[in-house]
């Protein structure tokens, strides 16, 4: 009989995913490992963001240029998020609220609304499935700008890619 050491270990990893088959679990790509060869080098992945860059970008009717995400190749579908947005404001108007710079911070976004940086979403798509950015505040006393919003495209909801999740990194 064979002696068993307080130092084994058991590894056990499990893939449970209905649309995976059997004989893809066998598969390295399937584990999210790549061939080295397969990667694309940091130079490459520059090269394909400036392309994309330039491929996209335009000036639209009010001067402004505009340029489309960069999104990955296969990303996840970025899921409703509206529940943790307003969950996210809630929070981040207690706060204003509590620290006495509710009003500072609702100027900062009713000045953006005045340069037409941001809009009033119609009442025709309030209700149709998109992707917000959560917010929150930062103040810098001694800045031209002492009261910012930053956001958050880290933010996620359970099973739900964020938006950083989706998009190239270079």
């Amino acid at each position: 009989m064979r002696e068993i050491s307080e130092n084994s270990t058991l590894l056990v990893t499990s893939k449970l995913n209905k649309e995976t088959l059997i004989s893809d679990i066998w598969s390295l790509d399937a584990l999210g490992i790549l061939d080295p060869s397969e990667k694309k080098n940091k130079l490459e992945l520059q090269e394909e963001a400036r392309d994309h860059f330039l491929s996209t970008v335009k000036v639209n009717e009010e001067g402004r240029f505009q340029v489309s995400l960069p999104w990955l190749d296969n990303h996840l579908p970025l899921k409703d998020n509206h529940d943790l947005a307003v969950k996210r404001l809630d929070s981040t108007i207690k706060r204003l609220k509590s620290e006495k710079l509710y009003n500072a911070y609702g100027e900062v976004f009713n000045e953006w609304k005045r340069e037409g940086i941001i809009e009033v979403v119609p009442k025709s798509e309030i209700d149709l499935p998109c992707h917000y950015l959560p917010h929150r505040h930062v103040v810098k006393e001694n800045s031209t700008t002492r009261i910012r919003p930053v956001f958050d495209a880290s933010a996620k909801q359970k099973g739900s890619p964020s938006l950083n999740d989706c998009l190239e990194k270079d």
